[in-house]
């Protein structure tokens, strides 16, 4: 079994006329959607509310474009495709039964069972659970991918809230189906409030909260049949690129605006693209905030990378346009991140260079002043000084087969089954206790790594020698897989735990961007690099954390991309007392 880097290493020395043959067999291509108009479609806005008692999951129909008509999708609480966005106050705990009544999947046809986890009994008799993306929540409401329920069952969630005021997002996370089930609509918003960011707005900062100048934006791709109905390839494969921008559920929707302050929540719910965003009229985005909450001060950019799982907290000042201006939210990051096709054998990746339309309204002008400390009740964010009792060396890698193609995105080359069922597998962390995670990317393209239960800082990011790095790694294998009830399977190419690439680094450690110095959840690990991650695992690990919590138990880490997450690039990790 091959990795890609080397794949493409053969592919330079053997000429690709040798290899066309195979090449085409990696080629990824569809039918394009429908041809569909711009920026007439409503944006729909989903403004906050207080969570529920009770929550149906359910199927529904959805129009995406008026020129579609409606389609099967599903959607949480009466909504007809994703979810209501909910708000709570720091310190407030909720409590929330979930109720699964989900039907035949929209996306049937792309049901893969040749996927861990997935059965042919989720086509008409779907499971799901609920993660709530960003949390600093207890192991049995956490989500994790196995505490799957059925139509006609529920699951209690207990969410306290005691963590700082930011945006959360809540989604399926079935094993081997969160792709799927994201695709067909089950995804919404979650704030938390606290003393600088109330709720309905009036605090120290000056920033809008609440309607009608607080607007969720969850930024997903989407493809197309013919007749209207979500498109999915019937069979997995290693990314999915949609040609159709789709914003809180229509597609290239317009929104009217006055000429004042806006603020965007905005989330990449998407499968595999990254959005570098920026407007057209050149003018600044602001951004105050991040996965984990408020920054210490406002970062003025010209363009917005995200990540599929990251959130940005945006300001948008419309005060300086004339009515009936038209400013477009572009997109220039090529797919796949960060090169495009240059970095990978493979084609059908539909580029996505518009997302929505904003148009002034008529009105006078209403300035609002920025303000330049963001956080006036809460600690300034500072490095973690605690010492980390144990650094941790994590690889991105994939296995090939013999025809080039993609078998599984592999974290440490360990396949789920295995690290869920032997210990020695899994990455074992004591509570209260702060660890640095250095997590290498040995890919031609970048991923966004996410963590469940705490928030991080990123330490640094360092390139490697990929090739030295790879003979290192290959140096530790090949290793048995442990299979579930059977001594051993078949090989992979490494060995566990991976090396420290201490000795195959290259040029100086480069420090995050200032619109990453905040507390994360999900970072993206460029190619052929190392990304340090300082982690506090538990409230007393470190002072003046964002949170309140020390919870035990088993939890993931995995890629946000997520038909890499579906296979097999997701593990557990247990926190011990």
């Amino acid at each position: 079994m091959l990795t890609r880097k080397q794949f493409l290493m053969m592919s330079a020395g053997l000429g690709v006329g040798i290899l066309l043959p195979e090449l085409l067999k990696t080629k990824k291509t569809y039918a394009a959607s429908p041809s569909l108009s711009k920026f007439t479609e409503s944006l729909p806005i989903p403004y906050p509310i207080s969570p529920p008692s009770t929550l149906d999951i359910a199927s529904s129909t959805h129009s995406f474009h008026s020129s579609l008509g409606s389609v099967p999708t599903w959607g949480y609480g009466g909504y007809s495709y994703l979810g209501p966005t909910f708000e709570v106050t720091r310190g407030t705990p909720v409590k929330i039964q979930a109720f699964n009544k989900l039907g035949t999947h929209p996306l049937a046809k792309s049901v893969d069972t040749n996927l861990h986890g997935v059965m042919p009994s989720d086509i008409t008799n779907p499971r799901t659970v609920i993660h709530l993306h960003g949390s600093n929540t207890e192991a049995e409401s956490d989500g994790y991918p196995e505490d799957t329920y059925l139509p006609g069952q529920s699951k209690v969630y207990n969410y306290n809230n005691n963590q700082e005021a930011g945006m959360l997002w809540y989604h399926d996370h079935s094993v081997g189906m969160t792709a799927l089930n994201l695709q067909a609509g089950l995804a919404g918003v979650y704030l938390i409030r606290d003393e600088d960011d109330p709720i309905g707005g009036n605090g120290p900062l000056g920033i809008p909260g609440g309607a009608p100048y607080e607007i969720p934006l969850i930024l997903q791709d989407h493809a197309f049949n013919a007749d209207g109905a979500i498109f999915f390839p019937a069979r997995w494969h290693h990314e999915f690129y949609g040609d159709v921008a789709v914003v809180n559920g229509k597609a290239w929707p317009n929104l009217n605006v006055d000429r004042t302050l806006y603020r965007f929540r905005i989330v990449n719910a998407s499968n595999s693209r990254f959005y570098r965003l920026k407007l057209s009229s050149n003018k600044q985005l602001i951004q105050i905030g991040s996965d984990g909450g408020l920054l210490n001060a406002p970062v003025y950019l010209s363009k917005l990378l995200l990540g599929p799982g990251e959130r940005a907290d945006v300001l948008i000042d419309f005060s300086g346009y004339l009515p009936g201006d038209k400013i477009i939210l572009q997109n220039d990051a090529a797919a796949p991140y960060p090169k495009g096709l240059a970095t990978v054998i493979n084609q059908g990746y539909f580029q996505m260079p518009e997302i929505m339309q904003f148009t002034v309204n008529q009105g006078a002008a209403a300035p609002k002043p920025i303000p330049k400390r963001l956080r006036v009740n809460s600690p300034l964010i500072t490095k973690i000084s605690t010492k980390p009792v144990r650094e941790r060396n994590l690889v991105l890698t994939e296995v090939l087969n013999p025809n080039f193609q993609v078998l599984a995105m592999m974290l440490n080359a360990v396949y789920w089954h295995e690290a869920a069922h032997h210990p020695e597998l899994r990455e074992q962390v004591r509570v209260d206790t702060v660890e640095q995670w250095n997590i290498i990317n040995l890919q031609p393209f970048a991923h966004t790594i996410h963590l469940h239960l705490v928030p991080f800082q990123i330490l640094n990011r360092q390139s490697v020698n990929d090739t030295a790095y790879y003979a290192a790694y290959g140096a530790t294998g090949p290793r048995q897989v442990l299979m579930e009830n059977a001594p051993g399977g078949p090989t992979v190419p490494y060995g566990y735990p991976p090396p420290d690439p201490t000795p195959y680094l290259k040029g100086s450690p480069r420090l995050p961007a200032a619109n990453e110095a905040g507390w994360k959840d999900t970072a993206v690990v460029n190619p052929f690099e190392v990304i340090r991650l300082i982690v506090p695992f538990g409230a007393k690990a470190a002072p003046n954390l964002p949170f309140g919590n020390s919870f035990t138990g088993r939890f993931v880490w995995h890629c946000h991309m997520l038909n890499h997450e579906d296979n097999d690039m997701m593990l557990p990790f247990d926190v011990l007392p």
